[in-house]
């Protein structure tokens, strides 16, 4: 692998990393969001990622990986899955959207696990970061031997 490959990778990183933090900040926004039983609530956003660059003219819920090796070619969004899509129906009868037995239906997204995802996709945004300006330094340094 070449050492220019090295920017692409970790910006490949960054550019999955970006997505998770979007999607947990959709998660939080939406935790207290209640709406009638009879609804459908916010779905919890859940990213995917798999290795390899993404295949031409790829979209979160479109295309298929190459199935040959993804070694040293980064990761990309391999899709954003929802869970709990009826989610968890709670006794909350002062609540205004509540149906006639005083129930409401949420997203049940755990705001703990919310917070853990954060603190990591943060750190992995920050390790990125550090791969592309340490990269940026060693091809700095080999431009001024050759000067």
């Amino acid at each position: 692998m070449s050492l220019f490959g090295l920017i692409s990778i970790a910006g490949s990183g960054i550019d999955t990393n970006q997505t998770w933090l979007n999607a947990i900040g959709s998660n939080l926004a939406n935790v207290n969001d209640a709406v009638n039983p009879s609804q459908t609530p916010f779905q919890q956003l859940e990213v995917v990622a798999a290795p390899g660059a993404a295949p031409v003219g790829y979209g979160p819920t479109t295309g298929t990986l190459n199935p040959m090796s993804a070694d040293g070619t980064g990761v990309h969004v391999a899709a954003i899955t929802t869970n709990q899509p009826n989610g968890v129906m709670t006794y909350d009868p002062t609540n205004p959207v509540a149906d006639n037995n005083g129930y409401v239906r949420t997203p049940g997204i755990s705001v703990s696990d919310q917070l853990g995802n954060l603190d990591v996709a943060e750190r992995s945004y920050q390790a990125n970061v550090a791969v592309i300006n340490h990269a940026k330094t060693i091809y700095q340094a080999a431009l001024s031997m050759g000067a």
